[in-house]
């Protein structure tokens, strides 16, 4: 399986999801239609399947362009069932839970992998991380709660050593959601859906100015910083090291004015 991430509009990344020579792809927060398309011109696919991690237009504003064009034609589109009405084109509305990820079977296989989703609220009320988790012969036959994903697209939930700002949430729910994103196996891919990490790592070295593996992260970013891992937010990312709701709360409002 490939994940390829694509720019989009000023900072936001899409990924585009295919298996080489398979000639289908699936595509996560489709913001704009014009690099997808010449994404799947490039490598000779058809677009079959959307994941939106939550309704806001710079994740979705290319949906019904890419769905009109002869590359996406009819594909299907899922988000969570609390944004129905706000994503465009919804197809499958899921029923995400909160307390694990949960297999969802009626999207199949996507890039040659299980879907597994998870509701993770506090920027939106309805934003979902999507999760792939590899198949294999037993995988389908075990319970949701035995597919772990190893690459998990996070929206603007969890950004590179960030968060995103509370829109529709509290501070309650970010300091869940991002628990749940970062109690997974250390080596899990995190795919986040814009490019903050150099500005979020000023932030959390002003946050926690003696903590080393800040530095050394901002010292080897490159141009592109998509995917992190669960083990680096974990040693980098303020938000996530915060001890306490009230902590999350504290330091998500230093940042917005930072």
């Amino acid at each position: 399986m490939v994940i390829e991430p694509i720019s989009c509009l000023k900072d936001n990344y899409a990924y585009l999801l295919f298996v080489p020579g398979a000639g289908d792809a699936y595509v996560v927060d489709p913001s704009e239609p014009a690099p997808i398309e010449a994404a799947l011109r490039r490598h000779g696919l058809v677009l079959r399947g959307i994941l939106a991690t939550h309704h806001h237009v710079d994740h979705v504003g290319g949906i019904e362009a890419l769905r009109a064009s002869e590359l996406g034609r009819d594909a299907w589109v899922a988000a969570h069932r609390l944004d129905e009405g706000r994503v465009p084109a919804l197809t499958h509305a899921v029923e995400a839970p909160a307390g694990a990820f949960a297999l969802v079977p009626e999207l199949g296989l996507v890039a040659g992998c299980h879907v597994v989703a998870r509701h993770i609220p506090g920027h939106t009320r309805a934003a979902i991380a999507w999760g792939l988790a590899p198949s294999a012969p037993a995988a389908i036959a075990t319970s949701s709660s035995h597919l772990v994903p190893t690459d998990v697209f996070t929206g603007d939930t969890l950004f590179g050593a960030g968060c995103g700002r509370l829109f529709e949430g509290t501070p309650a729910d970010m300091f869940a959601s991002l628990r749940a994103l970062t109690e997974l196996p250390p080596a899990t891919r995190l795919w986040f859906g814009h490019e903050y990490t150099a500005s979020n790592l000023r932030f959390a070295a002003v946050t926690e100015p003696d903590n080393p593996a800040i530095a050394a992260r901002a010292s080897a970013l490159g141009a592109v910083t998509t995917p992190s891992t669960v083990a680096l937010e974990r040693d980098t990312n303020p938000f996530v090291r915060a001890s306490s709701v009230a902590e999350l709360g504290a330091r998500r409002a230093a940042k917005d004015v930072f």
